[in-house]
């Protein structure tokens, strides 16, 4: 009895994996119909690399101060526990979690380029170089870029 649960367990997890890995991904256009023609490809660039603009920051301490300051103390967002949330995965897992559930009162309520802008204050506070150009609230862009250790 126990070995024919483990082997229909093996087979239900073998038959998951190869659907995984055969099944198309959301969202990805295709070609020819067969095989997905993109991929979700891996950060190419790093927080490191200057991603925002020190106006954008400035930007973003504004917005802090005005919507998240009476709830989140800054220092909140420069400790071990912020950077493990989001540590090697690309910014835009943290630019979705915060847009989805911040201002607390009011979640998605600012528009997709304060989110960014907010964003490059944390990156500041992180003492992550600025850059020559601002961060864009795209998807496609925030993907690209690997959330690392100051």
């Amino acid at each position: 009895m126990i070995r024919s649960v483990i082997i229909a367990c093996g087979v239900v997890l073998a038959t998951m994996i190869s659907l995984a890995i055969e099944a198309p991904h959301k969202g990805v256009p295709y070609g020819n119909g067969d095989a997905p023609s993109t991929i979700a490809q891996e950060p190419t660039k790093s927080v490191k690399a200057g991603v925002y603009t020190a106006a954008q920051a400035g930007r973003g301490e504004t917005l802090f101060q005005s919507q998240c300051a009476s709830c989140h103390a800054p220092n909140r967002f420069t400790d071990d526990l912020f950077y493990m949330s989001f540590a090697g995965k690309p910014l835009w897992e943290m630019y979705d979690v915060i847009s989805d559930t911040m201002p607390e009162d009011n979640p998605g309520s600012l528009k997709p380029q304060e989110y960014a802008d907010v964003i490059t204050y944390l990156l500041k506070l992180n003492k992550f170089p600025e850059g020559q150009d601002e961060l864009p609230p795209t998807k496609e862009v925030l993907s690209t870029i690997k959330m690392e250790k100051p």
